[in-house]
C-alpha cells in the first residue's frame, strides 16, 4: 500500500506538469508535450515542497500543500486550454511511428532502467551495487533518507551536521518526498531515476534534431554523446586476458581506465548512472536547450520566458548545468547579435581560426607550463579574466550597436526577459547554498588542462575523444557561419574548464565538458554525413558509415558490457539490521558516533547524522572536515582523557563494530564501563551514550 501511495503522488505530479506543458506548449506536437509534462512534473515535485518547508520541515504537510500548488496549476492549464479550445489528448506515442530512430532511444532508456535497477540490488538480506555506484551511491542515499527521516529544512549535511547542505540536494530530495509517504527506498531511489533517464535521453535525440534538422544526422549525434568512448579499448587487445579483465577488475574499462589516463568515461555509465545531480540536472537542461534554440533561431520569442525560468531552477538541481547554460546563452546571444547586424560571417571566420591557432598554443602552454611547474597558478584566473574582460566589451559593445539601430526594444523583451527571469530564481539559490559552501576554499582556481597530467595536450584528446574528436574538428573548421555559431559556445565552455576549476576535484569539470561534448557531437554528425554523402555508391557508403560507428562506440559497449556485469556487496545482512534497529529505537536527528567509512548504514540507511563521514565525499564538497575527522579518533581511542568531546559534539550512541576496530584502537573496555548496551549482534554494538 505504501508503495502504491508514493507512486500516486509521483503520478500527480507528472500529471499536472502534463496539464501545465498543454497549456503552456500547445502548439508543439504531442511528443513534446508529452516530454515537456513529464520534466515540468519532477521539477514541481522538487520545487514545491521547498517554499512551504522553510515554514513546516521536510514534512507531509508541506508535501500536500505542494500538492495542492500543482493541482492549481494544473486546474488553471486545463481552463487556459479550454479558454482557447486547444485540448488536446493526444500523448505523442505517434512518433515512435514516425521517426524510427526513437525506438532506439526508447530501448537505450529500458537499458538505463535496468542499470539503475541493478545498482541497488536487495538479495538474501544483503544490498549490492554496481561498479559505477559502489562510490556515490551511498552519499545519495544519507541524503535522500536524510531529508526524509529528520525533516528540517534547510538540511544540514548528515555526514558533517552542523554544515549546510550545498550539494544540489534536490536531485535526492525528489526521493525522499516518496520515501516521506511510505515507499521503500529501493522504489524511492529508481522512480524518479527512471522518469530521469527518460526526459534525458528523448530531450538530448529533441533538442539535437532541432538543430541539425535532420533526422539521420541527430541519429548520429545521439549515438555519439551517449556510447561516447574513444581508443581507450586499444588498451584491452593485447591479449585474452588483458580484454577479459574489463568485465571483472574494478575500474579497467575502456572509458575509465587511469592508468591509461583514459578519463573520458562514458555518458549512461559514468555519469547519468552514478551521478544524481548530472542525471536530474540534463533531464531539465537538454528540453531547456530545445526552448533555447527555438527561441534564438525560430522567433519562438515567448520561449525566453519558459528558458529563463526553466534555468533560474537549476542551481540547486545540478550546479554545473546551470552554469553551462549560462555560458551558451552568452555565446548564442553574441551571435544572435552577429546576425542582427550582418557580420556573423565574420565571426565565423574569426572563431576558426581561433581553433587553429588554439589547438598548437595549448599544446605549447602546456609544456611551458609543466617545464615551469605552474600547471596549478593563480595567474591561470587572471588569463580567464582577460578573457572574460574581452568577451563582455565586445558583448557590451554588439548591445549598444543593435540598440542604436533600433532593435534595443526588442533586445529587452527577449535576451532581457531571460535574464531576469533567470536571476531572480537563481540568485536566491546561488547566494544562501552555493556562494557560501564555495566561498569556504578550494573551489575556484586556476588549473591548467583539465585531468590531462603530465601527457601530452593533443594526444590525450586524440585518444579519450577518438574519432568523434577528429570528426568534430572537421565540423567545426567546415561548417557554414550560421552553423558555426550554433557550436561555438562548445569552444567557449572548453576554454574555461580548461584553465579553472570550480570545485576541489578537477575531474569534475567534466560536468561542464560534456555540455559543450554535446554541441561537438552535432559538428560531428553534420560533418560525417556530408563525408558519407560523397561517397556515390551506396555499399561503400555503409560500409563505411558501420566501420565508423563501430569505431566511435566499441569502448563504450565494452563498458557497459562491464556495467551491467558488475556486483558488489556495499550493505550487509548485519548492517541492514542495525540500521532498521537505529530507525525504529532512535530519535530522527540522533548523533551517532561511526568510523568514516563510506558505505555507513547509520547515515544512508537509517537517515541518522554521524560525526564524521567519508573524506571521499567531504574534501570534494569544500567541507573543513579535519576537526571532526581527529575528534571521533580521540573518542575511539583515548575516551577516558577525552569525555568531554562527547558532550562538546552532541554524540548521543556509540557504534562499536568491525569497521570502528580496523579503523581505530578503540578502547571498548571504557566505553562499555560507561555506557549501557543497547544492540549487541555480535559484531556490531551500539552503546547508549545520553546523559
Amino acid at each position: 500500500m505504501a508503495e502504491l501511495l508514493g507512486a500516486a503522488f509521483f503520478l500527480l505530479f507528472q500529471l499536472c506538469g502534463l496539464c501545465a506543458a498543454q497549456a503552456l506548449l500547445s502548439e508543439e506536437s504531442g511528443g513534446v508535450r508529452l516530454l515537456f509534462g513529464s520534466v515540468l512534473g519532477s521539477v514541481m515535485l522538487q520545487w514545491f515542497p521547498v517554499p512551504f518547508a522553510f515554514f513546516l520541515g521536510f514534512s507531509k504537510a508541506a508535501h500536500l500543500c505542494a500538492a495542492g500548488l500543482a493541482l492549481l496549476c494544473a486546474i488553471a492549464s486545463l481552463a487556459v486550454l479550454r479558454r482557447k479550445k486547444a485540448l488536446r489528448l493526444s500523448l505523442g506515442l505517434t512518433a515512435l511511428r514516425r521517426r524510427k530512430f526513437l525506438w532506439i532511444v526508447l530501448l537505450v532508456t529500458l537499458f538505463f532502467w535496468l542499470l539503475v535497477w541493478r545498482s541497488f540490488r536487495l538479495e538474501n538480506g544483503r544490498i549490492y551495487s554496481s561498479q559505477a555506484t559502489y562510490g556515490d551511491m551511498s552519499m545519495h542515499l544519507s541524503f535522500l533518507t536524510s531529508i526524509a527521516r529528520q525533516g528540517s529544512f534547510p538540511p544540514d549535511y548528515p555526514l558533517l551536521p552542523g554544515f549546510l547542505l550545498s550539494y544540489p540536494f534536490l536531485s535526492d530530495s525528489i526521493s525522499s518526498s516518496l520515501y516521506l509517504w511510505g515507499m521503500s527506498l529501493k522504489w524511492s531511489y529508481f522512480l524518479p531515476m527512471a522518469a530521469a533517464g527518460a526526459q534525458v535521453f528523448f530531450g538530448g535525440y529533441l533538442f539535437v534534431s532541432r538543430l541539425l534538422s535532420s533526422r539521420k544526422k541527430a541519429a548520429a549525434a545521439w549515438v555519439l554523446l551517449f556510447f561516447n568512448g574513444g581508443f581507450g579499448f586499444l588498451y584491452f587487445l593485447g591479449s585474452k586476458e588483458d580484454f577479459f579483465r574489463i568485465f571483472t577488475d574494478f575500474y579497467q574499462t575502456p572509458t575509465n581506465y587511469v592508468e591509461g589516463n583514459i578519463r573520458w568515461v562514458n555518458v549512461i555509465v559514468d555519469m547519468l548512472l552514478p551521478q544524481r545531480a548530472t542525471l536530474f540536472g540534463w533531464a531539465v537542461l537538454f528540453p531547456t536547450l530545445y526552448l533555447l534554440y527555438r527561441a534564438v533561431y525560430e522567433g519562438k520569442k515567448r520561449y525566453f520566458l519558459y528558458t529563463g525560468v526553466l534555468a533560474g531552477l537549476l542551481p540547486m538541481v545540478h550546479t554545473h548545468s546551470f552554469m553551462a547554460l549560462a555560458l551558451l546563452c552568452g555565446v548564442w546571444l553574441l551571435g544572435f547579435l552577429l546576425r542582427e547586424l550582418s557580420w556573423e560571417e565574420w565571426g565565423a571566420r574569426v572563431g576558426k581560426l581561433l581553433i587553429v591557432l588554439g589547438l598548437p598554443s595549448m599544446w605549447g602552454l602546456q609544456s611551458l607550463l609543466r617545464h615551469t611547474d605552474h600547471l596549478d597558478s593563480p595567474a591561470l584566473l587572471w588569463v580567464l579574466c582577460a578573457a572574460a574582460g574581452l568577451f563582455l566589451l565586445l558583448l557590451g559593445w554588439l548591445l549598444w550597436k543593435a540598440a542604436w539601430r533600433g532593435k534595443g526594444k526588442m533586445l529587452l523583451s527577449t535576451w532581457g526577459v531571460l535574464l531576469f527571469s533567470a536571476c531572480v530564481l537563481a540568485l536566491p539559490q546561488l547566494c544562501f547554498w552555493t556562494f557560501r559552501q564555495a566561498g569556504s576554499g578550494g573551489f575556484l582556481r586556476g588549473h591548467f588542462g583539465w585531468s590531462i597530467g603530465e601527457e601530452n595536450y593533443l594526444w590525450f584528446y586524440l585518444k579519450n575523444l577518438g574519432l568523434a574528436g577528429l570528426l568534430a574538428l572537421g565540423g567545426l573548421l567546415s561548417a557554414k557561419s550560421g552553423e558555426f555559431s550554433k557550436y561555438a559556445p562548445a569552444l567557449v565552455i572548453w576554454f574555461l574548464a580548461e584553465f579553472a576549476v570550480f570545485q576541489p576535484n578537477p575531474y569534475d569539470n567534466n560536468k561542464l565538458l560534456y555540455v559543450a561534448y554535446l554541441l561537438l557531437c552535432c559538428a560531428a554528425a553534420e560533418f560525417l554525413c556530408r563525408a558519407l554523402r560523397r561517397i556515390r555508391l551506396a555499399g561503400p557508403r555503409r560500409v563505411t558509415a558501420g566501420a565508423v560507428a563501430a569505431v566511435c562506440v566499441f569502448s563504450a559497449v565494452l563498458t557497459m558490457g562491464r556495467e551491467w556485469n558488475a556486483r558488489y556487496e556495499i550493505f550487509g545482512d548485519g548492517a541492514i539490521a542495525l540500521s532498521r534497529f537505529v530507525e525504529e529505537n532512535t530519535e530522527p536527528d540522533a548523533l551517532i558516533l561511526t568510523d568514516t567509512r563510506h558505505n555507513n548504514e547509520i547515515c544512508s540507511l537509517a537517515g541518522r547524522n554521524i560525526v564524521c563521514g567519508s573524506s571521499s565525499y567531504l574534501y570534494f564538497h569544500g567541507l573543513p572536515y579535519g576537526k571532526w575527522e581527529h575528534a571521533a579518533r580521540l573518542m575511539y581511542e583515548q575516551p577516558e582523557e577525552n569525555e568531554e568531546l562527547f558532550r562538546e559534539y552532541g554524540v548521543e550512541y556509540i557504534l562499536v563494530s568491525d569497521f570502528e576496530h580496523s579503523s581505530y584502537q578503540v578502547n571498548e573496555a571504557w566505553i562499555a564501563a560507561r555506557f549501557p548496551k543497547i544492540y549487541d549482534d555480535g559484531v556490531r554494538v551500539l552503546y547508549d551514550a545520553r546523559q
